[in-house]
Formats: structure tokens, C-alpha cells, sequence
């Protein structure tokens, strides 16, 4: 199949859905065995190291679709096309490889198992064999993902044989590549750098070494895409300096408020201090990603109508008030004045629960600064319900698209735009 075919056999499953709940996918996949190409081409742990990413991703709430036998072209491009075709707009996919892959003309290409033994000079043929990696992101970009997280532990050696001095490809590695608007990519080494499937000698791990760091980060309640790339970043060079070898993961981030979207929920276990590829129970439920930060002081609430007196008609477009959630610091109320030799106040009873709650960002302070709370899921129909500004905590309830369902800390619930709905602050939990 060539890659136009890819590109077709990609549109012909990608029709238009309709919008739900956002959800997380991810498309696992690992190649070990090329059955066209040499010994020193074969690979031992990508088939464990797509399970370990699998299980761990299932276990912080993903929607995982592994493939780790009879990675063959056409049931790579069949299995992707029924990933691609779940992924609803404002979901976030996210595509695991390991495997061989080599950089063409500074395009990355990932090598099925069925890849065929080129030579110098069939370039051609090589990138109509394999699956280009941006490909792949543009596909589920076209579906509406809102963010797209590409992973590739395929910064191998070159696995065609050398002509001379010519050869397919570059020697190792990958190269460096700008992702598209929405993609988050990491990869396993920098540009043309080798990455290292074990460590030398006797290594009782399952997982090559970036993989097995990847799984031990993803694990971490909070850790942010940006933070995730730095600390895998550092542990993977830190372990390959031991040998010693350089292999410096490299992540290159084109997402909007990637410091908000964490991998992992708030309620994502620890990682346990077992070998990497054993990961924790798997929970039942499916938590929303959150990305912790330091504690904030709980902002001042606002007497806000309840549910019940809010208009039921979803065609009215003028709201039955103004309200400002949380109001202006001058129409709080001022502490009474101190009185002489009053006896101090009591100690307030201790917060006993707290919680991790969504603000508002990205808004303007030198102009409006603040942001709609909607009664529907859309920016021209229902009414407004309230303004929301920079201190207000909510919690995220559901989406519908691009618009997030949220219900305010002791207030009501209503429709916010995602660009807006921010991670997170700590805060009390009130009854």
C-alpha cells in the first residue's frame, strides 16, 4: 500500500460523529519482530513495553487500543482507522510506538512488521512501506481531538543494512520535527541520537529505557505535559549516563495550556515500588486530568441563585440578572473594629476535607476580566448565568465539544468554554 493509500484508507473511516462527553484515548503499539529484515534488526521489548504503557494508561482512566502482534501495515492502518474514528472533538488521543522508525528527508517514518529489506536508494519504497508519523497526528487532529500526545520510543539504530557509504535514512535517531497546532510530541532521544533498548549487561527489566521511565512519570498525580517531558527528560538521561551513553529525550509542545492537562488524575494511585512494568489495579471509574498547584487561599463566595430559580426556558437570551461570581472586593463586607480588652476570638474548627477545583484562565485583565457561565453549551443560545473571575473554583462535570459542564464550588452549574477552564486549586470542600 502506498502512502496516498494511507491518507485515503485514513479518510474513509473518519466521518463527522456526533459530540459527547470528552473522553482519553490511546493507540498502543509495539513491534518487536520484522520478519523481512536481519537478526541484528529483531527487538525484544517493545511487545512489553506496549503492554506496561498500555495497562498504566488504562489504569489512569484512557480508553487504550493495543497492538503488539501482527503489526503488519494494513492491520496497523485498519486498527488506527477505528481508533481514529472513536475520537469525538474535544477529546484527548494519545498515540504510543515502539518499534523501529527512521527519519527520512526530516520526516520521521515508523516501521511496521512486514517492512521490506530496502537498500540505497529506495527511499521511495521505504516511506511508502512504513507510516509517517505526522500522518498520524493530522488524522486525529481531523477528528477534533483538542490534544494530541505523540510518544515514540523508536530512536533505534537504523535497521537497513549500509551500501558503502550510503544508506536509508540517517544513521540513528529521529529528527526533529516542528508537531502541527495541538500535538504534544516526546521522544524517547534527541535528533539523531540512538536510544538504548536495555541497559549493557545482565538488565532484568522488562522495558527499554525510556519506556520504563515513561511509565514511572505518567503514574504521577499532576505532572503537566511540560513537567512529564522535563522529568522524563532527566531521569532517562541520568540512567543512560550510568552505561555511560547520551540519549536525551526530546519533546517539542505545540498545545495550548499544555501546564493544565496532566496524564494522570488526582486520584491515580502512586506508583508502587515494584519493576516498572507492574502497574497498580486498574480503578473503575474514569477521572478527569488535573495538574496540581501550590495551594491558594479560598476565594470570597458570592450569594448566587440556586438551580430551582433559574429560568427553564432555553430559548431566553437575555439573563434575569447580572450576576458577578466571585463580586468586586468593595462590596464585601469590611471585619467589625477591633474592641479593648475584648478576649480573643475563637479558633475556626480545621477544614477537614479539601479538594482540587477549575478556574478560569487566559482571561483579560485590562479588559472585562472574566468569563460567561452559560445555561447551554453554546455562545448564542440560553442566557448567561453568571460572570465568572479569576478566583472562581468549579468543578468539571462534563463536556459537550468544546464546552465544559461545570458546577461552581457552592453555587450552580451551568456551560463554560474550554479555552477558559483551567487546573487546578486546592481549596475546602464545602457540604
Amino acid at each position: 500500500m502506498r502512502r496516498v493509500g494511507l491518507i485515503g484508507l485514513l479518510t474513509l473511516f473518519l466521518w463527522p460523529a456526533p459530540a459527547g462527553a470528552a473522553e482519553r484515548l490511546a493507540f498502543v503499539v509495539g513491534v518487536g519482530s520484522y520478519q523481512n529484515l536481519g537478526q541484528d534488526a529483531q527487538l525484544a521489548r517493545p511487545p512489553a513495553d506496549a503492554q506496561a504503557v498500555g495497562d498504566t494508561l488504562q489504569g489512569l482512566g484512557f480508553r487504550v487500543t493495543l497492538l503488539s502482534h501482527a503489526v503488519t501495515q494494513e492491520n496497523f492502518l485498519r486498527r488506527f482507522s477505528i481508533f481514529a474514528d472513536q475520537v469525538q472533538p474535544g477529546d484527548t488521543a494519545l498515540v504510543y510506538f515502539a518499534g523501529h522508525g527512521i527519519a527520512i528527508q526530516g520526516t520521521n517514518y515508523l516501521l511496521p512488521s512486514d517492512i521490506p529489506a530496502v537498500e540505497a536508494g529506495q527511499e521511495m519504497l521505504a516511506r511508502s512501506r512504513s507510516l509517517a508519523e505526522a500522518d498520524l497526528s493530522a488524522a486525529l487532529r481531523q477528528r477534533g481531538a483538542r490534544v494530541v500526545v505523540m510518544v515514540i520510543d523508536a530512536c533505534r539504530n537504523n535497521p537497513f543494512p549500509r551500501n558503502g557509504t550510503r544508506a536509508i535514512g540517517q544513521d540513528a535517531g529521529l529528527a526533529r520535527t516542528e508537531p502541527a497546532d495541538g500535538v504534544f510530541s516526546l521522544y524517547a532521544a534527541g535528533a539523531g541520537q540512538q536510544a538504548l533498548e536495555k541497559l549493557p549487561g545482565s538488565d532484568p527489566n522488562p522495558n527499554s529505557v525510556f519506556t520504563r521511565i515513561f511509565v514511572q512519570q505518567i503514574r504521577k498525580p499532576g505532572l503537566n505535559l511540560i513537567d512529564l517531558g522535563e522529568s522524563v527528560r532527566d531521569e532517562v538521561a541520568r540512567l543512560a549516563e550510568t552505561v555511560p551513553h547520551k540519549q536525551v529525550p526530546a519533546y517539542y509542545n505545540e498545545v495550548r495550556g499544555a501546564r493544565f492537562v496532566s496524564l494522570a488524575s488526582t486520584d491515580a494511585a502512586a506508583p508502587p515500588a515494584v519493576a516498572p512494568a507492574t502497574v497498580s489495579p486498574k480503578p473503575q471509574g474514569i477521572s478527569s486530568a488535573v495538574a496540581a498547584r501550590p495551594p491558594d487561599p479560598a476565594p470570597p463566595q458570592a450569594i448566587l441563585p440556586s438551580p430551582a430559580q433559574m429560568p427553564s426556558s432555553q430559548g431566553l437570551k437575555t439573563p434575569p440578572s447580572s450576576i458577578v461570581y466571585p463580586p468586586p472586593a468593595s462590596t464585601l463586607m469590611r471585619p467589625p473594629a477591633p474592641v479593648a480588652n475584648a478576649l480573643p476570638p475563637p479558633e475556626p474548627a480545621p477544614v477537614a476535607r479539601f479538594g482540587m477545583f477549575s478556574h478560569p484562565i487566559r482571561l483579560d485583565p485590562t479588559g472585562d476580566n472574566w468569563v460567561a457561565l452559560r445555561s447551554l453549551p453554546s455562545g448564542q443560545g440560553g442566557y448567561r448565568i453568571a460572570k465568572l473571575g479569576p478566583e472562581a473554583l468549579f468543578s468539571v462535570i462534563g463536556r459537550q465539544g468544546i464546552w465544559v459542564n461545570v458546577r461552581l464550588r457552592g453555587g450552580p452549574s451551568g456551560w463554560v468554554h474550554g479555552d477558559y477552564v483551567g487546573c487546578c486549586r486546592r481549596a475546602p470542600i464545602e457540604p
